[in-house]
């Protein structure tokens, strides 16, 4: 399940709903504020329960180093031509026509052959020929959509007619009819893809000639250019011989070294001979049968040998040193190998010192073998040190099977290791698939690995520890069964053990459908009951059966709940509204061949306060999904959608789309660039539906009925709106002038009042922005890592003057403001909760985002936000830039970075609450060196009771080594807070790292949160221990972890950033 972290790591926040400082107004300029508020978090550390399945995650290594033996070399083949374009996406169709066609799957490709009358056509782009090959992708990997590669190709006196636009710049547009002997062409569409093909040929499996050629016109030059790449090794060069007759198969025999070998030869008993080499033999065999790879794609039929001494056994003709023999493939060949073996086929390489290895069948035995190396990197783990492999026998059973007998896994170095990961038996399958991708040229081999393992034990010390005794898994996702197990203990969950499974392998779905993921969920906390649930993702190329790439997930967890929800001071003891208590949230997106883009989701909760017991993180920084579906076309500058959703949670107010249609053009260029036109309209039936009051005495005594924007009862009528503005910009030297003029019609079927009511708006104002430069470049100090000094900056401004027929206060905000969480904390902030309460216009959201100057964007999120309001709004960007770096690899970095905006009210009565400046802020970073940063940001309204924030600290951050934030905040206005923040992350020896937090507040708050640990690295494992405290929920908890050091992502680095590679990543320590 994609859980969050649970409600143990619950921290008490003092939050202030003071509409003067959204998330983003103090370190952004005023114009991306959308909404008011400043919420001070009281406590910032979280304590981690993620403890990882030692025993899950070391059998995935187990079976990750089978795969050792399952790769295939990538292939590559020419790319480039010329007469090669680029067709930039867009949404206009792509037709195919021929007379004759067969059709073939080449990885994600599909391929097409096409003979007589061949034609494309992409807007005014088309070519006709005699014949043709074209390469289709309209996977899920094909994210802007359907992607056409064709070649053409003349035949005798029928040329290629191409009548393609030009880019010349001079002749833009204008189309020019070529005769060319070929012609190659990328397309890619957006739309639809039309073949007009008669019933198509079955395919013989042998490619055509023209295929071939299509290849080559990637880059005729680049296979030589990838053979003068090649790696050079100090053993003696590879001979390069002429291919193989057709069907037979080729011998060669070379010196491993400059000594030649002693080679011994004898014709046996039964007819057969045998060879006997020592002293460094170099055995070449080509011409392997390898049905599955095509020959077009390179040698893969190949097997390189080289090992101090052998003995070969074989029939039929001699065998020479140092010449070609050939034989047919039926033809006895086994080779025995001791010393210093090296076995090379494909991207497949073996190290042994005793091999035993059959040509004719592919099938070999690898006695007593020991490996130290890399695991293959998968999709979603990659392992940054080296594996250990020991077993008594591994055996390639063909080509793409393999076994391993009395297999021990570990990462440790030492002679006897302080844990290893053994099985009885393991198989691995490697199921390969050719993907020839025209955009590079290359052919590469995609693996599907399968993998199975009986008999599975983790040791520790030499002890067993654990066992199962079944696994079976794609090695695409190297986790069996157990996906991740972790364990807590607190005040507010009792003891916690919670394990996520795979479903697939849990119910033995072998064959799962492509880009999908099914989990299920089981935990246990002493204190609440029993919980379960089930997460499935899925990222598509289609989804039943509608064409285009999809995304999406459905998550659903719940519990059977016995205890009671601690949220903080005020609320530690709260009897939740419903004894069985869930959430159920689903998003999906598609994007159709069509052009529309289809999303929908659910977010239903059981309860009101849920979420926020059980998910504190996702509950503070996420959205709650929409319950509803939306379609939405993207043309050019244009965008429209239709939308509909439903409420299903009664608790939470929110609006009813039944539906909502929207059409967005933006930008639009008229009268030759003199103007510029932008346009919003939209036409719905909205339905408001005012939230249930909770039934809880406690949370019920510390709300009010409503916040100031929220009506009692429902709220449901049309709402029609048009919004545009007309631009005019020019320059005046070097200053950019944008006069405008913004004007919005609007009708809506109930306000405040139940009433219908229309409102007219109009905005016209002007913009202007100038930039300024400066270099220094004599300014040098070492003290402040000085090599030079710029000194760049943007000054922008505008005035503006707005005039309503209506006021914003007589309309609910049928677009909120803000998310559930924050309108929810704000009735707790109006209400009596907390002291002192927050009321009044000064500390409305509508009220904020007004001044802000939301009403001026025509795409407005919030429509409702309109009034009379005059403002002159300027602001300033710096950066001050330096050069860093050794010498030739100098670079120019932010030294310091200052932005901040102030706006004017000419009619402060009205407009400001009597003072002629406010919305003032500012953001600063002064990056000393490149470890070592002081921060800053603050924010101020000048109207008696504004809110007046700053903040400031320092940074240190030494990477492998450590990390350290000193930081104050303090706040003033409506509430008076000072805190101190900190935290502290060391690594004090190659063993030892310590870490530290802590959240003061000089108020009446006091001590807020503090947490100490300190970590043991092993040369295996990673032992924590430490205590956390946190004053909001009365909660205190100790932390004991122990994590085993080769996961890919520890939760040791999530934790402190700092980086710990597994044991002999970069050598012995």
């Amino acid at each position: 399940m994609r859980r969050k972290l649970f409600g143990a790591d619950r921290r008490y926040r003092l939050a202030v709903s003071f509409v003067g400082l959204s998330r983003k107004a103090a370190t952004r300029k005023k114009s991306s504020l959308n909404t008011a508020r400043t919420t001070m978090r009281c406590s910032q550390f979280l304590r981690s329960q993620r403890t990882v399945s030692l025993c899950a995650l070391s059998i995935r290594v187990l079976l990750l180093t089978v795969c050792l033996l399952g790769g295939w070399t990538q292939y590559f083949v020419a790319s480039g031509s010329a007469a090669e374009q680029v067709i930039t996406v867009n949404t206009e169709s792509i037709t195919v026509a021929a007379d004759w066609c067969t059709h073939w799957q080449q990885g994600n490709y599909e391929v097409w052959h096409l003979r007589g009358n061949c034609y494309v056509n992409q807007g005014l782009a088309y070519a006709r020929a005699p014949e043709a090959v074209l390469w289709i992708d309209s996977s899920q990997a094909s994210q802007s959509g359907t992607k056409v590669v064709a070649y053409f190709e003349s035949a005798g006196e029928d040329q290629v007619v191409v009548d393609d636009p030009t880019e010349d710049s001079s002749n833009r547009k204008a189309a020019t009819r070529q005769n060319l002997p070929t012609w190659f062409k990328r397309f890619e569409t957006s739309g639809s893809l039309k073949m007009k093909l008669p019933e198509a040929t079955p395919y013989s499996n042998i490619p055509p000639q023209i295929y071939q050629r299509g290849l080559m016109q990637f880059d005729p030059a680049r296979q030589e250019q990838l053979l003068m790449a090649q790696y050079t090794e100090f053993v003696p060069p590879a001979v390069v011989v002429p291919a193989s007759p057709t069907g037979m198969r080729r011998i060669e025999f070379f010196p491993r070294s400059d000594n030649p070998p002693e080679i011994q030869s004898k014709t046996l008993a039964n007819g057969e001979r045998s060879i006997i080499a020592s002293g460094g033999i170099r055995i070449l065999v080509e011409g392997l049968d390898s049905s599955a790879v095509p020959a077009a794609f390179g040698p893969v039929g190949t097997i390189d040998l080289t090992t101090d001494r052998a003995v070969i056994w074989t029939s039929g003709g001699d065998l020479s040193f140092g010449g070609q023999s050939t034989q047919n493939p039926d033809t006895p060949l086994e080779i025995y190998m001791e010393g210093n073996i090296e076995f090379r086929q494909g991207d497949r390489v073996v190290y042994a010192d005793r091999m035993f290895y059959d040509v004719r069948r592919q099938v070999g035995v690898i006695l007593n073998a020991e490996l130290l190396t890399p695991l293959p990197k998968t999709e979603s783990f990659e392992y940054q040190g080296l594996v250990r492999l020991r077993a008594a026998a591994i055996r390639q059973l063909d080509e793409a099977h393999f076994s391993a007998t009395d297999a021990l896994v570990t990462t440790s170095r030492l002679e006897e290791p302080s844990y290893a990961f053994g099985a009885d038996q393991i198989t691995f399958q490697d199921i390969q698939t050719q993907t020839f991708d025209p955009r590079t040229g290359s052919v590469t081999t995609e693996h599907r690995q399968l993998a199975e393992s009986r008999g599975n034990f983790v040791y520790l010390d030499g002890f067993p520890i654990f066992y199962w005794p079944t696994i079976a898994t794609d090695l695409s996702k190297p986790s069996f069964f157990i996906d991740n197990v972790r364990f807590g203990n607190d005040r507010v969950f009792g003891f916690q053990s919670m394990v996520d499974l795979d479903a697939y392998q849990l119910f033995g779905i072998r064959n799962a459908p492509a880009g999908t993921d099914w989990g299920l969920s089981l935990d246990y906390l002493s204190e609440r009951g029993f919980g379960y649930g089930t997460d499935f993702t899925y990222e598509r190329s289609q989804i039943l059966g509608y064409e285009g790439p999809a995304i999406g997930a459905l998550d659903f967890w719940g519990i059977k709940d016995h205890g009671t929800d601690n949220l903080g001071f005020g609320r530690r003891d709260i009897v939740p509204e419903e004894d069985y208590r869930f959430r159920l949230f689903g998003e999906h997106r598609q994007r159709l061949t069509s052009g529309w883009d289809i999303t929908g989701g659910i977010g239903w909760l059981s309860d009101r306060t849920f979420l926020e017991q059980y998910y504190e993180q996702e509950w503070d920084e996420e959205p709650i999904p929409t319950s509803g579906s939306r379609a939405k076309r993207l043309v050019d500058n244009r965008t429209c959608s239709i939308e509909y959703n439903v409420q299903v949670n009664d608790f939470f107010t929110e609006t009813e789309w039944l539906p909502r249609a929207d059409h967005y053009w933006l930008g639009e260029s008229l009268l030759g660039d003199h103007l510029t036109w932008f346009e919003h309209t939209q036409a719905a039936y909205a339905r408001l539906n005012y939230y249930d009051p909770p039934t809880n005495p406690v949370l019920a005594s510390q709300v009010i009925p409503g916040l100031p924007w929220e009506q009692t009862g429902t709220r449901d009528g049309e709402r029609l709106v048009t919004r545009q503005e007309l631009d005019l910009p020019f320059s005046v030297g070097g200053v950019k002038v944008v006069p405008y003029a913004l004007g919005e019609l609007a009708q809506w079927g109930e306000d405040f009042n139940e009433n219908q009511i229309q409102r007219a708006y109009f905005q016209t104002g002007v913009r202007a922005s100038v930039p300024f430069w400066a270099a220094y470049p004599n300014v040098q100090d070492a003290l402040f890592n000085l090599n030079g000094l710029a000194h760049k900056v943007v000054f922008d401004l505008e005035a503006s003057y707005a005039d309503a027929n209506q006021d914003f206060t007589d309309l609910p905000l049928y677009d909120p403001l803000d998310d559930i969480s924050i309108i929810e904390m704000d009735r707790r902030l109006y209400g009596t909760a907390l002291t002192p309460t927050i009321s009044g216009d000064r500390t409305d959201a509508r009220f904020y985002a007004f001044r802000s100057g939301m009403q001026g964007w025509v795409t407005s999120p919030t429509t409702e936000i309109a009034d009379d309001l005059m403002a002159v709004r300027g602001g300033m960007r710096h950066r001050w830039q330096t050069k860093r770096g050794g010498p030739g690899r100098q670079h120019i970095v932010d030294w310091l970075t200052l932005d901040s905006n102030i706006t004017f009210f000419p009619d402060a009565n009205r407009d400001n609450f009597g003072a002629n400046f406010g919305l003032f802020d500012y953001y600063l970073r002064w990056h000393l060196g490149d470890r070592f940063t002081v921060v800053s940001d603050g924010a101020a309204d000048f109207f008696s009771g504004g809110l007046r924030t700053v903040s400031a600290g320092v940074i240190l951050n030494r990477p492998t080594r450590g990390n350290v934030y000193l930081g104050a905040r303090s706040i003033g206005g409506p509430i008076e807070s000072n805190a101190l923040l900190a935290s502290y992350n060391y690594r004090l020896s190659p063993k030892w790292i310590t870490s530290a937090g802590l959240s003061l507040d000089f108020s009446e708050t006091g001590n807020i949160a503090q947490s100490i640990s300190a970590t043991r690295i092993g040369e295996s494992l990673l032992v924590s221990a430490g205590v956390t405290s946190n004053t909001g929920q009365d909660n205190v908890g100790f932390l004991f972890m122990v994590e085993p050091r080769f996961l890919p992502k520890l939760n040791l680095t999530s934790r402190t950033g700092i980086e710990v590679p597994p044991a002999g990543a970069f050598g012995l320590e």
